[in-house]
Order: C-alpha cells, then sequence, then structure tokens
C-alpha cells in the first residue's frame, strides 16, 4: 500500500507541476501582452507630447522671428506699394514726359492688358500708325498677357469690327 501510495503521491506531483509550468506559461504571456500594451501607450503618449513640444517650439521660434523681422517686412511692403504706384502713375504720365515721340493727343490709356493705345497722325489728319504701348519701370518685365498681346501684333493677329447693336437686337428678335 505504501508502494501505491507512493506512485499516487508521484503522479499528483507530475500534474501539480505540469499545472505550475501551464500557470506560468500562461501568466507570462499575459505579463508580455502587458508590457507590450503598456510601452506602446507610453510610446504615443511621448510622441504626442514631443509633437506639442515641437509645434509649440516652432509657433515659439516663429514669433520671436517675425518680431525681430517685423519692421524690415513692413518697410518691404511699403517699398513694394509705392514701386507699383510710382508704376501706375508712370503709366499716365508719360505721354507728357520729355522723349515721348508722339503726340498726347494721340494717346489713350487701356491699362489692361497694355497701358497705353497711341493713334499716331490722327490729330494732325495724317496717315494713322496704331501704337500698342506697355509703360515698365525699375526692372519689371512683360507679363503672360502683356506678351501675348505683343504677339498678336507682331504677327498681325489684328482686325477691324464694327458693331451696331440696333442692328444686332433686330436681327436676335426676328429669330425669336
Amino acid at each position: 500500500m505504501s508502494e501505491l501510495l507512493g506512485v499516487l503521491f508521484l503522479a499528483l506531483f507530475v500534474v501539480a507541476a505540469a499545472l505550475c509550468i501551464y500557470l506560468s506559461i500562461t501568466m507570462s504571456r499575459r505579463v508580455q501582452a502587458g508590457i507590450v500594451r503598456w510601452r506602446t501607450e507610453e510610446r504615443q503618449a511621448l510622441e504626442a507630447e514631443l509633437r506639442n513640444l515641437a509645434e509649440f517650439d516652432a509657433r515659439l521660434r516663429f514669433e520671436q522671428w517675425k518680431n525681430e523681422h517685423e519692421q524690415e517686412i513692413r518697410q518691404d511692403a511699403v517699398q513694394r506699394s509705392l514701386v507699383v504706384n510710382r508704376g501706375k502713375l508712370t503709366e499716365h504720365i508719360v505721354p507728357y514726359l520729355p522723349g515721348f515721340d508722339l503726340d498726347p493727343k494721340d494717346v489713350r490709356f487701356l491699362g489692361t492688358p497694355i497701358d497705353l493705345i497711341a493713334f499716331s497722325g490722327l490729330n494732325a489728319s495724317q496717315e494713322v500708325e496704331i501704337v500698342f504701348i506697355e509703360v515698365k519701370t525699375g526692372q519689371s518685365v512683360l507679363s503672360a498677357r502683356e506678351r501675348a498681346v505683343k504677339k498678336a501684333v507682331e504677327e498681325k493677329r489684328v482686325s477691324w469690327r464694327v458693331i451696331n447693336p440696333d442692328v444686332e437686337v433686330r436681327h436676335s428678335l426676328a429669330r425669336v
């Protein structure tokens, strides 16, 4: 009987050992999963905090830069405005400046897409030449629209049309 009791004790010991090993492995996996979850949450929290700190630092540096350069920025804006205003004024007075070789009475201001158009010889009852004029000051260059008009004139893609709204309206009403 003592031999039977020894075998029973040995069987219980093996079952208890197996149970302990199973519980140890299960607990180890749960602990590892908990550690991974905690590490992920901590990393995400730290990344969010670092992002917030970086954004705050960037805003702070930008404000400092703006404060240091505000006067320079304002002076640049005023300078650009003066240049634009000078150019617009010059467009209007250029026909009256010395060296302008056309009669100011023959010149009409358009403003856009070109500045002036001159009907040279119109007031002198001579043969008329039509001159398109773009006024540029400083280092300004022709815009894309101005270059397109220049190209059309150079390629003689210019035409003449007479439009009589009274006739056009009658034709439109007759079709209805």
